[in-house]
């Protein structure tokens, strides 16, 4: 699934400013399709469905990995089937009682059995704790993975909501192999977590309550960010470290497992949303040194408005990016559709806007989308590589 993961990795700038702590990078996970980590290890599990020709799913999880595998099976056309004890009414509000396996009237010593009995009859894959540790681990190295493919170097500080053994095991593993192939620097790694018996030490950190109070604050009022409450125990780690005068000079990246930006993009449909001139400017403006004529942009604009696609992005009711999609009608000499322009405001870049716009492009489009880039444009470069868009051919343009 194409829109899971490559998730904005927003400089905190304003935290900074705060804190007095340069280069502070926070992971918004909350940006995949449901709003969480899950949505990654979602992602693997049905990767490995298909991978073994099987139709259907059986397994079981938590709140957030069960609404990611009903958002993910439902796309690829898979069957889901979740085991649900007595205890366990919280299933019902999320999944269809057609993927609820009612194990309440089971004995403990029949529930495996029961459970490999139904994977036969629906040719489904039964994903066992052993599997679900691989697919964690590897779902949770991609993390660390983009973060390389955004900012590669060395990374000094490294927080993580402590879940699970395995997280750390991936995060260790991508660190360790970025080490051996470019003598990278091993960051220390430090999972977060409410436990207050957990130790401070090299790799563990316990948080307050008053730690998460202002971790939280910080997010939503310094950086916009919409968060939930124990989704900011890895920021509340980094927190602490710096309490404690530990947080030095380097980079400083943290995984927020929900967390996401208040971007919002809607599709304008017509000129009474927005009128052709204010569009226009957005154009110009975000653009900066790479925006053509007024005559090309309004050609653009016009094209996208009757057959394509115009977008905007907004952060708190104030239009930061805007994206403009230019259907070509031509079915399959070249792709169909034509990425005319996207531009941000300067002072809102390296907030997700432009990952945001351009999943939403790909989306309306199939994925059937191509798009020019200036030759210099080094940043824009980047976004699209790490967006799926690969270099195919060079454009010449006669001139006499």
């Amino acid at each position: 699934m194409k829109n899971i993961g490559k998730t904005p990795l927003l400089r905190a700038v304003n935290i900074e400013k705060a804190l007095g702590v340069k280069k502070i990078y926070l992971k918004l996970e909350g940006n995949n399709p449901t709003g969480s980590k899950a949505d990654r290890i979602a992602n693997v599990i049905l990767k490995a469905v298909k991978a073994r020709g099987k139709e259907a799913l059986v397994i079981n999880g938590d709140k957030n990995l069960l609404k990611s595998l009903k958002h993910c099976s439902t796309i690829e056309n898979i069957m889901l089937f979740v085991p649900k004890e007595k205890k366990e009414s919280w299933k019902e509000k999320l999944l269809e009682s057609s993927q609820l396996v009612d194990m309440s009237g089971v004995k403990a010593k029949d529930k495996e059995e029961l459970l490999i009995s139904l994977a036969a009859r629906t040719n489904a894959f039964l994903v066992t704790p052993a599997d679900y540790i691989q697919f964690s681990i590897i779902a949770n190295e991609t993390i660390a993975q983009e973060i390389y493919q955004r900012y590669p170097g060395d990374i000094d500080n490294y927080f993580y909501n402590n879940d699970s053994i395995e997280t750390l095991q991936a995060y260790q593993n991508i660190f360790l192999k970025a080490h051996l192939e470019n003598s990278s620097k091993i960051p220390e790694i430090i999972g977060a977590d409410e436990n207050e018996t957990v130790t401070l030490n090299n790799q563990y950190v316990s948080v307050e309550k008053d730690l998460l109070d202002e971790a939280s604050n910080l997010l939503q009022k310094q950086e916009h960010l919409k968060v939930k409450y124990k989704d900011v125990v890895a920021f509340a780690g980094f927190l602490k470290q710096h309490k404690l005068g530990r947080i030095l000079e380097g980079r400083h990246i943290i995984v927020l497992d929900q967390a996401r930006s208040r971007v919002k993009i809607r599709e304008i449909k017509d000129y009474s949303e927005i009128d052709k001139e204010k569009l226009l400017s957005y154009v110009n403006n975000y653009l900066g040194d790479y925006r053509d004529s007024k005559e090309e942009a309004l050609e653009a604009i016009e094209m996208a408005m009757k057959d394509g696609y115009v977008l905007v992005a907004s952060k708190e009711e104030k239009i930061d990016g805007v994206c403009i999609v230019v259907d070509l009608k031509i079915k399959r000499f070249i792709p169909r559709y034509h990425l005319a322009y996207i531009g941000i405001n300067k002072d809102s870049k390296g907030r997700g806007i432009g990952t945001e716009l351009i999943k939403e492009a790909v989306n309306l489009t199939n994925g059937n989308i191509s798009l020019h880039v200036d030759l210099d444009n080094k940043s824009a470069k980047k976004l699209y590589k790490k967006m799926g868009f690969v270099h195919v051919y060079d454009r010449m343009i006669y001139k006499k």
